[in-house]
């Protein structure tokens, strides 16, 4: 499978706001750019999956909310490298200075310091990162990394940032200063802030509800544009905390709050917090729901688990709420992810049958309502229950679709013939008249005839081999057919004629848009594939990347896993055995619940005091990172190959080393980052373009480091001429146009001749002497006085 390259946005989330929730779109070609598109890969895209998990439900906004496929999307070729960062980094607002709590799913948890994301709407930034890191749009970035430095992101004098910067206090000429960070003025979401902008700061904000723009007219660094829920803003002219949406103050005074956040009141120029788990609330009784979070569902005015709705409930994840079972005498029922429904577990009376239909749906039955329609008998054995006629375990036939009394069938289901007794028809039949596979009267759904009508074979409308469509589910007859619909896992295409484009390995998706399939495994070759992080199903796991609803003993609940068995390890909500694929495309071997060592391929590295709770296996190109306490560690945007950070001392973020980047992407020597550098002969690149090392170890980048050239010197790193050296390494010195080692292996390591020792040992001995001889004079010549 292909690495993911652009994305289906919703148009109107898009335009109004940037609240968009990026579908599982295609995957496509791995792009050419250095930087190789790895943040839209890596941003588990909040926006999606919190849009499910949060206040979806609550969306005005028709045909986006809450999944997969949307209408009206737009598609949108990502451009160049830095560019790329700025249109997805569009899915995350800017924060104000006084920040919430980060989201633990979210796309900050790892890089951000705590407490300091900010939501607006339902998307989130960081606003000041664990040290190490600067926010350039939204996003942590480790100090010396293309990004920070694209951004010309500085400490307020513009001197460099330290190792252990957090925020920016200065920007470049192509962004602006805001909230500590620097944000592209041109592109994504520094646009949707910001119109108009000069050295570094903005002049003109953008005409949005979110923020306004200071009254003042000598506004301070970064504080042109007020935010909000920014209390602090320049001091005077100040934001009100949790507010989503406001009005400009005429006047450098506080705004007037006309919206406040999800789970937060509006009450007076104040925003009050709702009772646990409250989406919504009203302000008069906060303590009061009328809406619930992700993971909890309203019962009354309350907020409550699964388990809290009580019998005659269920728990509906597409609104959060609990809801009577709806179905007549029901005790006890579950929400069906597959048939969208609840389905009745038991019975009240217990005289009464639960009854199955071919389509999931559920009923109450007694004897003679299990036998209405002649599909299902009941049971003569233990406690009676309503069955299909094909339930071969209870006595039915195989195949059979009704039957007078078990054992007694009169018709068969699709797929078989016959009557009293039912036998199967050729691979992929509808019906037929007799066995084989090339009997077929009609094909199943999914199936077509090559001939365009039967008696023929059925063959799969995605078997490419027989001019099928790759992930098609539905299509018409003949000998090139038309797909109508594409598999769950496969995205649709409609042009002069439908295609399929797959998005998630998981054949259900994950269980639909209540799921997640955002766990990237870079295949050796370099390729994306998308496993699941969260199953929509809260009974099924996602263990080796696919929703199943047997744990294998891992530690799992509500459709994410936390915690592994031996010979499993933690990663991207789910568990992976390092035995099989995908798990061994990233860990060789997994011991304790944790990845022990990474797969030989060096695209993953093993993260620093990483517990069996948390992750401990990263991909190189993960610029998102995981936490292990305080501590983060991010790998690098573009980069394919890499080394293993060394631990932190004290909380912060450090990167990987990179050694090799995807595309015509160079290292540079440190490997903080991946550059553009158009030198063939190359391996290592500084971020203004400029050959710090050559592929070939007889050469020398020259002088101004545009080309590499014949240079077999040890200890040079640049050359004026062929074999002529005018810079040396580390531990080196030069002389003419060679390199002295300053620190030679041996016992001389002061870098010094072997006369000049020798002269230094003669001037000792002579100076040792003389202090000797004074020494003597004065104890025994003044003893003597």
């Amino acid at each position: 499978m292909h690495r993911q390259h652009s994305w289906a946005w919703c148009e109107a989330e898009l335009m109004a706001g940037w609240e968009a929730r990026p579908p599982d779109g295609p995957q496509s070609q791995r792009p050419k750019d250095a930087s190789s598109q790895a943040l839209a890969e890596w941003v588990t895209h909040g926006e999606q999956r919190r849009g499910r998990r949060a206040d979806h439900r609550h969306s005005d906004r028709p045909g986006c909310s809450g999944g997969r496929g949307p209408s009206g999307i737009l598609h949108q070729e990502l451009p160049h490298p830095v560019d790329t960062t700025m249109l997805l980094i569009a899915l995350l607002f800017v924060s104000s200075t006084l920040a919430a709590d980060c989201r633990p799913d979210g796309d900050h948890a790892a890089t951000c310091q705590t407490g300091k994301c900010e939501v607006v709407g339902s998307s989130e930034i960081c606003t000041q990162c664990r040290a190490g890191g600067a926010p350039i749009d939204g996003f942590c970035r480790p100090v010396g990394s293309p990004q920070v430095i694209t951004a010309g992101c500085t400490k307020g004098d513009g001197t460099a940032l330290e190792q252990t910067a957090a925020t920016c206090g200065k920007c470049g000429s192509e962004y602006f200063l805001f909230m500590g960070g620097c944000y592209n003025q041109k592109v994504g979401i520094g646009g949707t802030i910001c119109t108009a902008a000069a050295g570094g700061e903005c002049s003109t904000c953008a005409t949005a509800n979110w923020l306004f723009e200071n009254p003042s007219r000598t506004p301070g660094p970064g504080t042109k544009c007020i935010l909000c829920s920014d209390i602090n803003g320049d001091g005077t002219t100040k934001g009100v905390e949790n507010c989503a949406e406001c009005t400009k103050p005429g006047t450098p005074i506080a705004t007037t709050c006309s919206k406040c956040k999800a789970g937060y009141a509006k009450k007076e120029n104040a925003c009050v917090q709702c009772g646990d788990g409250c989406s919504e609330c009203s302000a008069a009784t906060p303590t009061q729901c009328t809406a619930c979070f992700y993971g909890k569902y309203l019962k009354a005015d309350k907020c409550v688990d699964a388990s809290g709705c009580g019998d005659g409930n269920y728990a509906d994840p597409k609104t959060n709420e609990c809801k009577p079972c709806g179905i007549a005498e029901c005790a006890t029922c579950e929400y069906n992810a597959t048939i969208g429904k609840p389905q009745c577990k038991t019975c009240n009376p217990p005289t009464k049958m639960v009854k199955t239909a071919a389509d999931g749906v559920t009923t109450c039955v007694d004897e003679s309502g299990c036998t209405s329609g002649n599909t299902h008998f009941v049971t003569d054995s233990g406690s009676k229950a309503c069955v299909p006629c094909s339930d071969i375990k209870s006595g039915g036939v195989a195949g059979c679709s009704t039957c007078t009394a078990k054992g007694q069938c009169s018709t068969c289901l699709s797929g078989y013939f016959g009557s009293s007794s039912c036998e199967k028809c050729g691979a992929n039949c509808a019906t037929c008249t007799q066995a084989g596979d090339t009997n077929c009267q009609t094909c199943k759904p999914g199936y077509f005839f090559k001939s365009g009508s039967g008696p023929g074979q059925c063959f799969p409308c995605d078997s490419k081999a027989d001019k099928g469509i790759e992930g098609c589910s539905q299509c018409s007859n003949g000998p090139t057919p038309t797909c109508t619909e594409c598999k769950p896992n496969y995205h649709k295409k409609t042009g002069s004629a439908v295609t399929c484009e797959k998005f998630c390995e998981d054949s259900t998706a994950c269980g639909g848009t209540a799921g997640a399939c955002e766990a990237i495994v870079v295949k050796n070759a370099g390729d994306f594939l998308h496993y699941c992080s969260l199953c929509g199903d809260p009974k099924t796991f996602p263990i080796n990347g696919k929703c199943v609803d047997n744990a294998q003993g891992n530690t799992c609940a509500n459709g994410v896993c936390t915690q592994c068995a031996a010979g499993y390890f933690l990663y991207m909500g789910g568990c992976y055995s390092a035995a099989n694929t995908p798990g061994n495309l990233m860990c060789k071997t997994a011991e304790g619940g944790k990845c022990t060592a990474p797969n030989e391929n060096n695209k993953y590295f093993l993260v620093p005091e990483a517990a069996s709770n948390q992750q401990s296996v990263m991909a190189c190109e993960n610029p998102l990172g995981t936490a292990v306490g305080e501590k983060a560690y991010v790998g690098v945007e573009g980069c394919d190959t890499c080394t293993a950070p060394a631990p932190l001392t004290e909380a912060g973020m450090r990167p990987a080393r990179c050694t090799a980047c995807n595309s015509d992407g160079k290292p540079n020597l440190a490997g903080s980052g991946c550059f553009k550098c158009n030198i063939p002969t190359c391996s290592h690149c500084s971020a203004n373009g400029v050959c710090e090392a050559c592929t070939n170890k007889e050469q020398r980048p020259n002088t101004a480091g545009t080309q590499c050239i014949s240079c077999n010197i040890d200890g040079c790193t640049r050359c004026s001429e062929e074999n002529k050296c005018d810079q040396c390494g580390d531990g080196y010195r030069l002389e003419g146009e060679a390199c002295i080692a300053t620190k030679p292996s041996g016992g001389n390591r002061s870098g010094l001749s072997t006369g000049a020792i020798a002269g230094i040992a003669v001037a000792v001995v002579v100076v040792v002497g003389g202090l000797v001889g004074f020494l003597c004079w004065w104890f025994l010549c003044r003893g003597k006085a």
